[in-house]
């Protein structure tokens, strides 16, 4: 077993890098609540204010079209809610499109949807998880009213063309929404440039703390909140906001350098696939996609369990996933990878590998190696 942890699922949470662990823990002396009038109120709306502004910058927004949440699977549950709002305005039908590999969070909310009579369709992609345009145009309705289609696949690291989806949602008059959880910090967005209405981001996944989300709105006439209560986020989302969460989140955003992390995940995940492509059976799922993540590669040892991998790979030391996070406990085959027309033996066959900026090439050439010895093994059983 290897001496140290060699961590390798940076795509369902990230180590908390030093630095924005050093500003949580500053941040824990800012115990004020930031809607108290007095100094230490006006010191923890500050710090939150201060955040909003780093993300606003990063993002090109401005920071009125910024609230923080408790995580991305709640800012993205808060945009999809606002299709029942949009159903009981009128007796008019109401119809969303959302893709057919998108995170859980928003999956999972369809079903919820559907209970209120609201029509929802995915959206097909292909083996690389792209969305054929053609085929997105012929998916709309006279009364599709919102789109939400992920930026970043966290399982196969697929890409999308969200400034011409939006604009051919707009086109039809939908409001358009993108989860780039998986995105900030690894590619480089301006909403403007994409503009989109809502865009969800999480914290956890910038080596920041969990428990911190945010929501980008365009326009906040187009949104409900999601939480009733206190006026806070400007009434959007009630609850005393985690103002140690938040500075930590703003100090990971400031730190971002997109263009160091594409070169340094590119190359380790290079090295990975070329080590493994040696082998027989082995898929490099979605390889072809036009525009993927640096840091992912999702791949097929035919004949091998992946879930036996991964935990052989944990009993040296290796950690490593099958594939989302939110699925732990499930050896259910992954809905992505069956968007993409990967068989279902294969689906069963395949390990995420998520590399992120704490990791070196030393560490890589330990995971070729004791991959490829497992493997072996466990084809030989």
């Amino acid at each position: 077993m290897n001496s140290k942890l060699i961590y390798c699922d940076h795509n369902a949470t990230t180590p908390v890098h030093s630095d924005v662990q050093a500003s949580f823990v500053e941040a824990l002396s800012v115990y004020g609540n930031a809607s108290s009038l007095y100094q230490l109120g006006r010191q923890a709306k500050e710090a939150i204010e201060f955040s909003r502004q780093q993300l606003a910058d990063c993002l090109g927004a401005s920071v009125d079209q910024l609230i923080f949440t408790g995580s991305g699977t709640e800012a993205n549950n808060h945009v999809l809610m606002q299709a029942i709002y949009l159903k009981r305005q009128s007796s008019d039908p109401v119809h969303i499109l959302v893709s057919s590999i998108e995170h859980s969070s928003v999956k999972e909310m369809t079903t919820y949807l559907k209970s209120f009579d609201i029509e929802c369709d995915f959206i097909p992609v292909d083996d690389n998880g792209c969305i054929d345009i053609s085929v997105f145009k012929g998916l709309f309705k006279s009364y599709t009213r919102l789109v939400s289609v992920v930026l970043a696949n966290n399982e196969i690291g697929t890409i999308q063309d969200i400034q011409l989806l939006c604009e051919i949602a707009h086109e039809h008059a939908a409001l358009f929404h993108t989860d780039a959880v998986q995105a900030l910090g690894k590619y480089h967005i301006d909403v403007n440039q994409l503009n989109v209405d809502f865009m969800s981001f999480s914290s956890h996944k910038l080596y920041a703390p969990k428990g911190v989300g945010a929501l980008y709105i365009k326009d906040e006439t187009n949104v409900n909140p999601l939480l009733y209560g206190g006026h806070h986020e400007r009434g959007l989302r009630a609850s005393t906001e985690n103002v140690p969460g938040i500075i930590a989140f703003g100090t990971a955003v400031s730190r971002i350098d997109v263009s160091y992390y594409q070169q340094h995940t590119e190359s380790l995940i290079e090295f990975l696939k070329q080590e493994f492509l040696v082998l027989d059976g082995v898929v490099v799922n979605a390889a072809n996609s036009p525009l993927r993540l640096t840091n992912t590669l999702n791949i097929t040892f035919s004949g091998c369990s992946g879930y036996a991998l991964a935990m052989n790979c944990d009993l040296e030391g290796i950690a490593l996933s099958t594939g989302s996070a939110c699925s732990v406990g499930s050896i259910e085959p992954s809905h992505v990878l069956d968007a993409i027309g990967v068989s279902v033996d294969d689906n069963k066959s395949s390990i995420r590998f998520s590399v992120g900026l704490t990791n070196s090439i030393e560490e890589m050439h330990v995971v070729a190696k004791t991959v490829k010895e497992i493997v072996d093994r466990l084809r030989s059983c």
